[in-house]
């Protein structure tokens, strides 16, 4: 029997909504256990590039466990308004102003607590608002990305990148060009096919670790395994509204964040996380998690067998490990929701 999941279009289990949120209009996905009682809200946030929907195999079982679920499109994505990046503009890009949309948001929904979930970037930005505002979240999940404390150093993208060499797929987005070169709905169908696992007609990838996506492969990419007919019309639907100025300019932000973070170099994580490693990932390593035992005190490690889009390629084994540690820990611990 398939897993459940939010269809789209129209699944009755969540609604579209829209609200302005600190200047910025914001959309987002809300949905409430059938009986309209929930124990906690849980905000999910997404990565790059994906959506709220990027959620849909999670959402169903969150709901089961008796919690009210928000997923909104990060700024830049989807219904969420895309700003021009620029130097005045880069803080609307930033970990320290994405905290206070969502703690925004939640005064809004009426929830001055909340447990956070995010994948990709989305795992970089829960770990932050968590930081930012230790008095709002009680708990954090992340899927695929480990934590990273704050720096008194600054490292410039091409100084991570030296270190890090399968980061250097981030220059080719940071540096500009690729959203005015991937304008159409096609050209972005084979963006996401491609960034989703697609592979061309004599089985290659068309995206590296080292250098970014292979535009000259996209127009041979075959559609990915990971998404529906009508789930990738919904993304190419979605991506299309603004383009991927938005998504890209979050690459753009290094020194906006390091900036931001610095009143919170001596400030550690001190509420329950689960990270959820994925062994095959590519971008986020699994060696790239050693050592957050240092900076988290209260830690669950877990793994799934499976490729950087792990919520979708192993959703099953996601949600037991998500399920076993909302009932264990969450459900069964000390901090009030």
């Amino acid at each position: 029997m398939p897993l459940d999941k939010i269809q789209v279009p129209g699944d009755p289990r969540v609604r579209h909504c829209s609200t302005f949120v600190n200047g910025t209009t914001y959309g987002y996905l809300l949905a409430t256990p059938p009986d309209g009682k929930y124990r906690a809200t849980i905000f999910l946030i997404h990565g790059f590039p994906d959506l709220s929907m990027g959620w849909r195999y999670q959402i169903p079982t969150l709901l089961n466990l008796g919690l009210r679920v928000v997923a909104p499109d990060c700024m830049g994505y989807g219904r969420t308004e895309a700003p021009k990046f620029n130097t005045q503009s880069a803080w609307r890009y930033g970990y320290r102003q994405c905290a206070k949309d969502i703690r925004e948001l939640a005064r809004q929904l009426g929830a001055s607590k909340v447990i956070l979930g995010g994948h990709d970037w989305g795992g970089a930005i829960v770990y932050r608002i968590a930081l930012y505002e230790p008095d709002f979240v009680t708990h954090v999940f992340s899927v695929c990305t480990p934590y990273w404390p704050p720096s008194k150093q600054y490292l410039s993208l091409e100084q991570t990148i030296a270190k890090i060499p399968f980061f250097g797929y981030q220059a080719q987005l940071a540096n500009g060009g690729l959203e005015d070169i991937l304008r159409s709905k096609e050209e972005i169908r084979q963006f996401l096919n491609a960034m989703y696992g697609g592979r061309t007609t004599d089985g290659k990838l068309a995206i590296s670790m080292e250098k970014g996506v292979l535009l000259e492969k996209l127009p041979d990419v075959q559609p990915t395994p990971l998404l529906s007919e009508k789930e990738m019309d919904y993304y190419v639907n979605e991506f299309s509204r603004t383009g991927l100025h938005g998504p890209v300019s979050w690459y753009r932000t290094r020194e906006q964040n390091w900036k931001d973070e610095l009143e919170f170099l001596n400030r550690s994580l001190d509420i329950p996380v689960l990270y959820i490693l994925a062994t095959n990932d590519t971008a986020l390593r699994p060696e790239l998690s050693r050592n957050m035992e240092r900076n988290i005190k209260h830690l669950t490690r877990a793994e799934v067998v499976a490729s950087h889009w792990a919520l979708w390629e192993s959703p099953e084994e996601c949600n037991a490990h998500i399920k076993s540690w909302v009932e264990g820990v969450v459900f069964g611990g000390k901090v009030r929701l």
